[in-house]
């Protein structure tokens, strides 16, 4: 009642340039805020499944959840399956950084660098236009708000193409659209992509190898880098790669994703969904999945590196392909790349790791 009175007297806008500027000079209230807010769904998520009266492994509980979820933010999947956090000490727990602890990160770090944290992945108009000028996205697009109709059906009616919310975010709303001449269908298309501001790209193919896993969703790497004021390091690394009939691999959308070791880009875990299921081989086409030696790792890398160094960003999640015509590509970047997909394949924690790369290469140790 209090926020909605003070928005009709004081505007949403005021209020909204207010809080940043209150939360920027506190980020560890913004942190806690936000943190609040995730938790907040956690619970709501956890409530509705132990309504259901679902059978729980052996060691796990309600109140054990309920604990871990207080303390470590962690959701309902995150304890049962990709972390088995009920198999685990407080002291193995306290290793494990949830997602939400992880956006709560992202937060903080903006409202303490906010000059380094200018990211360009939010809106994908954006980064696709900055990273196109530096060479890094070959494919045609258009920000469909911002594009004429002949520009439009120009791209539609030469190759197939991808939609796109854009600033949409695990998968939701991306569709193949097949090469397209009839007008009325054009335009009608073109109206609708206008009204929802959709982005349309493309349609990129990845090379045979890597595609091989499941032809027909593009499958990427996502390609984890921590980087301030132009030095970059990489984190982590995983491939995802879709099943059954997606045309994405997003892990949250349901896809599998398998951790690749990033000193030599061999995947070393089997292929494993966010529900923990685990195979040894791809479901659709019985590839083995552990043991695979993903090419030309070591230009991944450094690509992935040299984009890190121009992106005013700290944590950068890039999803990256070899297409092909041999170009490596980049998909899309996100800013607060989610770090179960990281920990859950080897069920090992890395909120050590993040915040000693954080100390050394921003000077000072930050907490969560």
């Amino acid at each position: 009642m209090v926020i909605q009175l003070l928005q009709r007297v004081l505007g949403r806008d005021f209020l909204r340039k207010a809080g940043t500027m209150f939360f920027e000079k506190f980020p560890n209230l913004g942190a806690q805020y936000r943190l609040r807010n995730e938790l907040a769904d956690i619970k709501k998520q956890a409530d509705e499944f132990f309504a259901q009266d679902n059978a729980l492994p052996e060691g796990a509980s309600r109140e054990d959840y309920y604990q871990a979820m207080n303390k470590h933010a962690v959701s309902i999947s995150e304890y049962l399956h990709q972390y088995e956090f009920y198999r685990l000490s407080e002291d193995e727990r306290d290793e494990y950084i949830s997602r939400a602890t992880m956006r709560a990160l992202a937060l903080k770090l903006r409202m303490m660098f906010p000059d380094d944290t200018q990211g360009l992945s939010r809106f994908k108009e954006k980064f696709l236009a900055r990273y196109s000028k530096l060479g890094f996205c070959k494919r045609q697009w258009l920000y469909t708000p911002g594009c004429t109709y002949e520009q439009f059906a120009a791209l539609l009616s030469s190759t197939d193409c991808i939609i796109k919310p854009h600033d949409g975010s695990l998968g939701f709303g991306v569709k193949r659209v097949p090469q397209l001449t009839d007008p009325q269908r054009l335009r009608e298309l073109y109206d609708k992509c206008v009204k929802k501001e959709m982005m349309l790209e493309e349609y990129v193919r990845g090379c045979d190898e890597i595609q091989a896993f499941h032809p027909s969703s593009l499958n990427t790497i996502r390609f984890v880098t921590v980087a301030f004021r132009g030095r970059a390091v990489p984190f982590g690394a995983f491939l995802r790669m879709g099943v059954g009939d997606m045309i994405i691999d997003n892990a949250h959308a349901g896809g599998l994703f398998a951790q690749i070791n990033i000193k030599t880009g061999i995947i070393e875990s089997e292929g494993i969904t966010t529900e923990g299921l685990r195979v040894e081989k791809h479901p659709d086409t019985g590839i083995q999945i552990k043991g695979y030696q993903i090419p030309r790792w070591d230009e991944i890398v450094e690509f992935c590196l040299s984009a890190a160094r121009q992106t005013r960003n700290i944590i950068s999640g890039w999803d990256v392909i070899i297409s092909d015509k041999g170009n490596l590509e980049f998909i899309e970047v996100n800013n607060r790349p989610d770090f179960d997909v990281m920990q859950s394949p080897l069920k090992i924690g890395v909120k050590g790791k993040i915040l000693d790369i954080l100390e050394d290469l921003i000077g000072r140790r930050i907490s969560l």
